[in-house]
């Protein structure tokens, strides 16, 4: 005799406990609200995997080096939109979502080196001022 027995508490458990009542005129073996009740005996567990879950194969350059350059030396607001879309590219390629992927990469490298041209043409322009004040500093004092 097991302890199980010898306690006096059975094994079995009632098919409806309280709260697990089958709808009226339902089937007896659906419950109202979704459980997991696990295999059925005898019967092995399947693990199910979707097919949006598998990762790109080949998977599309994110460009999150030229997003992070973009927001040191570019402008700062078109540099973190920049980072965001890099970022969506790696979860398109983490996700299988190959259309995802491809829209946020090209925006990501657009908006990437848009920063950058900006940035270069700010620091340029500011070189130009620079060397004016200069020059007209020059002609003044000679």
């Amino acid at each position: 005799m097991n302890p199980a027995e010898k306690s006096g508490v059975n094994q079995q458990r009632p098919r409806h406990q309280a709260g697990n009542n089958p709808p009226s005129g339902g089937n007896p073996n659906q419950s109202q609200g979704a459980r997991y009740q696990g295999p059925r005996a005898g019967q092995p567990a399947v693990t199910v995997q979707t097919a949006g879950s598998v990762p790109l194969a080949q998977p599309l350059p994110d460009y999150l080096i030229i997003s992070f350059i973009s927001i040191v030396l570019g402008s700062v607001p078109l540099g973190i939109a920049a980072l965001c879309f890099s970022l969506k590219t790696r979860d398109g390629n983490c996700s299988g979502n190959r259309c995802l992927a491809e829209s946020s990469s090209r925006k990501a490298r657009l908006l990437g080196l848009a920063s950058l041209v900006i940035g270069i043409l700010l620091v340029i322009g500011y070189i130009v001022l620079i060397v004016l004040q200069l020059t007209n500093k020059l002609i003044s004092d000679a």
